[in-house]
């Protein structure tokens, strides 16, 4: 299960886009952009979103659509599958987060998204620019994943023959009956799902100062993947505001009604423009 202590995929795209990544795409892009707009790439508030072990950035096309127009939407577009079909994965966790923080800080603070595994690699991109002297992150939004000191990835998944391996990965649920009773189909991602395990098979959690960035973690309130410890353990990693929502659903929310956590995400944005109106006041009436 891709808790943050097992980490495993919710294989929830489709073959779509991955020849040449048009999924939800509302404007011309370049396939090698490591995030595709899938909404109004010019709304005020942007929301980019980092997916599961094996994911791409049509896992999050449902969601953009439900926050759509208010909030604008990109999916992080990761090589070996969908629109970089053709290209290698990445297997190395530090380089692949520089380019990401590289990519990110051309944009003017979106909120993170980060999904299963993509939770841990959105919260390791938010420190990276940090330590660059980069702007953070609006916000940070994580869902369905261990805080980052109690994530332990496993290290062998990968490494397993190709039977025992779907083996494992079916074992975990949240796959689609089309890709498990479909051998083309496991072949097609089987090259993803293994490199984004080896990505955290070498994870190790550095003590670092919390970010100054709110953090609100998604939960499914049938999730009994992750307990409540490894969930409130976000807390410890922000100085900002911190907060639990709980919506209806097992481990998978991305599988179910997508609505509570749009919602979620929609009333994280609510509130940062709430805290920026009121520091507006705050420093109008200062300079009175």
């Amino acid at each position: 299960m891709d808790t943050g202590t097992h980490a495993n995929p919710l294989w929830s795209d489709g073959p779509e886009g991955i020849a040449d990544g048009t999924v939800g795409e509302p404007a011309t892009v370049e396939v090698t952009d490591w995030f595709i707009p899938l909404s109004d790439p010019a709304a005020t508030t942007q929301v980019y979103a980092f997916p599961q072990a094996g994911g791409g950035c049509a896992t999050f096309a449902g969601l953009a659509d439900l926050l759509a127009p208010d909030l604008g939407f990109r999916g992080l577009n990761l090589p070996g599958r969908q629109a970089r079909f053709a290209e290698p994965p990445r297997i190395a966790l530090g380089p692949l987060i520089d380019d990401l923080a590289t990519a990110l800080a051309r944009h003017h603070r979106p909120i993170l998204l980060g999904y299963c595994s993509g939770a841990l690699l959105a919260f390791l991109v938010a420190r990276r620019l940090r330590a660059r002297g980069l702007a953070p992150p609006a916000a940070l939004v994580v869902a369905s994943y261990a805080a980052p000191h109690q994530a332990e990835p496993r290290t062998d998944l990968h490494r397993l023959p190709s039977a025992d391996f779907w083996r494992e990965i079916l074992s975990y649920g949240g796959v689609r009956p089309e890709v498990a009773g479909q051998p083309d189909f496991r072949e097609i991602f089987e090259v993803a799902l293994r490199a984004d395990h080896e990505l955290f098979a070498g994870y190790e959690y550095t003590d670092e100062p919390p970010l100054a960035v709110p953090v609100t973690v998604i939960v499914g309130d049938a999730d009994h993947t992750l307990p409540a410890a490894v969930v409130e353990g976000w807390r410890d990693h922000t100085t900002r505001e911190f907060r639990t929502v709980a919506v209806p659903g097992g481990h998978w929310l991305l599988d179910r009604d997508l609505r509570p956590v749009a919602e979620a995400v929609r009333d994280t944005a609510a509130r940062l423009a709430a805290a920026e109106t009121t520091a507006r006041g705050s420093q109008s009436t200062g300079a009175r």
